[in-house]
């Protein structure tokens, strides 16, 4: 109780420096929490999380490397020598050595419509047909709105309704609740009556060279209504169609072996291997591995510094002249060095524990709203072992500050300071 009350009444006397410690503690604590809970963010992103994905992969030509081969010249490429078949899309899964989980698929054929003209002279109308909703969502032309009526459905019973862009329903008034006659070019007297359900516009720019689907002129619908219309491949080795298949593989680190082994089963150059899977996962990660690599040198710089000023304070707190001569006479009437040391230990503890407490809550409520303004969806919440993380650096830093205190009081010679005092009253 000696010892409290003696650290108690020390740090009322030194109100600003006992004000520095705590202020320097807060701010150690609070840029700690938010810097960790960045780091660890980016550390399960790029490992755990990642690692759970299931990234689905496709072979697309590689239009530009293509029409470079046919000097530019797009009028002189043959694309269905481009086309994959069924069969060959198994040959190749199959020789890859890769197990796949889940494949989905969008096959692309022209049609006809009764009364219906394509935007612009030249154009081919067109029908995707999806295998379900995640097909129809990794559509080549990437992703889409519908900005009138309702969405299609892909089950076998509703077969029969259709989604038309927004150019092609302008340019001919159609709009959503209209029929339309479609028929197969082979047998032009062949017709089937559909529904537009929803009329959809493509949510990015999309050029018709890079992707080989008319943005403007391809109606989507189901694989079962491509079906109903005689379009679909009627055989394992037809290329007539666009077929587009997505192989879902179990984790990333098969994409690589993957890749790897499609193309030594024989796929061209002319065909790019990806996974949107990845590609976009990266993207959307990405702000937040630039704001961890940013972090983490400012991490280490805020614990060095916070070291460095609350190790000066400590040890300014004990080296001041007034203070020695407390230590002198404390030990001159019997209190031990180490008691000495444990009262210095106190004074510095008290408000760097309290200063560390606040940062750390603070910290820990503002670490997510602080990582999205500073990188987009970067959500970085403080984790369990975040938390952890502080309790035992608060626990270190304590430990240290004893240490220091117990050394300084250790050097302090009683008698060479009353000498000093003595010498000086002459």
């Amino acid at each position: 109780m000696f010892v409290l009350k003696n650290a108690w009444s020390a740090m009322g006397r030194h109100k600003a420096r006992t004000a520095l410690l705590a202020l320097t503690a807060i701010a150690v604590s609070f840029g700690s929490v938010v810097g960790l809970s960045i780091l660890n963010a980016n550390t399960v992103a790029t490992t755990t999380t990642y690692n759970d994905l299931n990234p689905a992969v496709t072979f697309r030509a590689d239009r530009a490397r293509i029409i470079k081969k046919y000097g530019g010249d797009i009028s002189k490429v043959d694309w269905t020598k481009y086309h994959l078949s069924w069969a060959q899309y198994s040959d190749y899964v199959q020789r890859s050595g890769v197990s796949i989980a889940n494949a989905y698929s969008a096959e692309t054929a022209k049609i006809n419509i009764n009364g219906v003209k394509a935007t612009k002279s030249g154009a081919t109308l067109a029908m995707t047909g999806f295998s379900d909703a995640t097909a129809a969502d990794a559509a080549i032309n990437g992703k889409f709105t519908i900005v009138s009526g309702k969405n299609i459905s892909y089950a076998e019973d509703t077969a029969g309704t259709l989604l038309v862009p927004k150019a092609l329903a302008d340019a001919n008034k159609l709009k959503a609740g209209d029929t339309l006659k479609i028929a197969n070019p082979k047998d032009a007297s062949y017709t089937q009556s559909m529904v537009i359900t929803g009329i959809y516009e493509n949510k990015e720019d999309v050029d018709a060279d890079v992707t080989g689907i008319d943005p403007d002129n391809t109606i989507y619908a189901s694989a079962y209504t491509l079906s109903m219309l005689g379009l679909a491949s009627t055989g394992s080795e037809s290329t007539e169609n666009d077929l587009d298949v997505s192989m879902v593989l179990n984790s990333p680190a098969d994409f690589s072996k993957f890749e790897k082994g499609v193309r030594k089963a024989g796929l061209s150059k002319d065909f790019i291997i990806a996974s949107a899977t990845i590609d976009d996962y990266n993207a959307k990660i990405e702000p937040l591995k630039q704001l961890a690599a940013k972090t983490r040198p400012a991490v280490i710089a805020l614990f060095v510094a916070g070291a460095v000023v609350a190790l000066l304070l400590v040890w300014s707190a004990t080296s001041s002249r007034l203070r020695l001569e407390d230590a002198g006479f404390l030990r001159v009437i019997g209190i031990s060095s180490g008691r000495v040391g444990w009262q210095f230990a106190l004074e510095a503890m008290m408000p760097m524990l309290l200063g560390w407490i606040i940062g750390t809550v603070a910290g820990a409520f503002s670490a997510s709203p602080i990582s999205n303004r500073l990188a987009t969806a970067a959500n970085a919440a403080p984790s369990s072992d975040v938390i952890w993380t502080m309790v035992w650096v608060g626990l270190g830093t304590l430990l240290a500050t004893i240490i220091v205190c117990e050394v300084r009081s250790a050097m302090i010679r009683p008698q060479s300071i009353l000498a000093t005092r003595m010498e000086e009253a002459r």
